[in-house]
């Protein structure tokens, strides 16, 4: 008689357990949460699956929370595994690696501004300027810098790039009711953030500022030279063609680098003659921006010189060829990008994956796999990246692979393009 009043007095208890850790969890101790679902027995099946599959995110579990999703034997609603996602990156954002958060930072975005507001306002008050940078930017990709309060206060930051992340970003938010604000950046003690505040009062149809802007192209430090080519090239504005193009003579290879990709900004056709010279700059970087000035710009003209650009002695310059030729209809060039794959710089067979997934989607799935075992992080987060942007659902398997990578920025990438990719479009709407 004990045993047969046994079984129903556990049950009770199990579903008490339950409750407790549901109230455990919705206050954020996800600790106890886990420890009383430990103690539900698991006949009580997808509820104490999909709370504890979420818990584990957060404790920063990506191993049991996907363990736990598995038990459900694929009826598991996408929404579950973008919550096990969102949980994943909650705590990236308070690892002690200013590099671990900011990555989570940047994977943000691709939730979208209904699933990342509550984290992303953690991030915009982190101690790291890096993070907080990111942030701004992150806002900026989802529509949300106008409206939250500590984008306009980090206008005041004691730091000069989050203050030009935040003047830039603000200018890019359409909301005129940033203006007064923009304009207090005209007096910064720092050239370059005066010049952003002037770009996005300029984006914000604020007349007077394109001359200014223009003045400081003859500045005599280089970095504000710089600065002012390439805020000239994203303004659009025609009548800066000349100052751009007597940019690509400047002493400073770092400003002909600015002039080069400021004129495929500019999206000026004029440009063209001027960019295949700049196909023989002694400097690889002013090769390189402009090779990709030139496919923005759909230069046919330029087929033979970029070809030529393809043997270039710098694999950056190569890829930048390569990719400028498919985008003109070349697709043969893209065997270059399988080329850099194998490249010994980690930074170009990361670089020549994301060409791949820009240029020819179609075969850039297989490309990322391929990559997702490189024994650098960096290439592995853009085969991540690629995965997320091209896979779509197909992607899903290999995203979840790579949230049990051995490199924690790895993991916040795989969990931004999983919460991404495994939204109903339902939801996305």
């Amino acid at each position: 008689m004990a045993g047969v009043l046994f079984l129903p007095v556990t049950a009770f208890a199990a579903q008490d357990n339950l409750k407790e850790a549901r109230a455990a969890f919705d206050r954020k101790d996800y600790e106890a949460a886990v420890r009383l679902l430990n103690t539900v027995n698991a006949d009580a099946g997808g509820p104490l699956y999909e709370l504890r599959a979420i818990a584990q995110a957060y404790r920063g579990h990506p191993e049991e929370a996907l363990a736990d999703l598995d038990h459900l034997e694929g009826k598991a609603p996408a929404h579950i595994l973008r919550r096990i996602s969102l949980g994943l990156l909650t705590h990236l954002l308070s690892h002690e690696q200013d590099m671990v958060r900011g990555a989570a930072t940047v994977a943000l975005a691709e939730f979208g501004p209904s699933g990342a507001q509550e984290a992303l306002t953690k991030c915009l008050a982190d101690p790291s300027p890096r993070v907080r940078t990111f942030a701004i930017q992150t806002a900026g990709r989802l529509k949300l810098a106008g409206a939250l309060p500590l984008v306009r206060q980090a206008t005041e930051d004691r730091d000069p790039a989050v203050r030009i992340a935040a003047f830039s970003t603000l200018g890019q938010s359409g909301d005129p009711s940033v203006v007064p604000i923009l304009r207090r950046g005209l007096n910064d003690q720092d050239q370059i953030v005066q010049l952003v505040s002037r770009e996005a009062l300029a984006k914000l149809k604020q007349p007077g500022f394109t001359e200014a802007i223009a003045q400081a192209s003859r500045d005599y430090n280089p970095s504000v030279r710089g600065a002012a080519i390439g805020i000239l090239g994203r303004l659009k504005d025609s009548a800066s063609f000349s100052i751009l193009t007597l940019a690509l003579h400047d002493p400073d290879a770092g400003v002909r680098s600015f002039a080069a990709g400021a004129l495929g900004d500019l999206g000026s056709p004029s440009a063209i003659p001027a960019l295949q010279e700049a196909l023989t700059d002694e400097d690889p970087y002013v090769r390189n921006f402009a090779a990709g000035s030139l496919g923005r710009l759909n230069a046919k003209s330029a087929i033979a010189s970029l070809w030529e650009a393809v043997k270039d002695s710098d694999s950056l310059v190569r890829l930048s060829a390569a990719e400028a030729l498919v985008r003109l209809g070349e697709g043969q060039a893209a065997l270059v990008f399988r080329e850099l794959l194998r490249d010994a710089n980690y930074g170009v067979r990361s670089a020549a994956v994301g060409a791949m997934a820009r240029t020819a989607p179609a075969k850039a799935v297989a490309f990322a796999l391929e990559a997702l075992d490189d024994p650098a992080a960096r290439v592995r987060v853009a085969a991540v990246q690629a995965l997320g942007r091209v896979g779509g659902k197909n992607a899903v398997p290999y995203l979840r692979r790579a949230l049990l990578d051995k490199d924690l920025t790895v993991r916040a990438f795989a969990a931004g393009h999983l919460g991404a990719v495994s939204t109903d479009q339902k939801e996305k709407a």
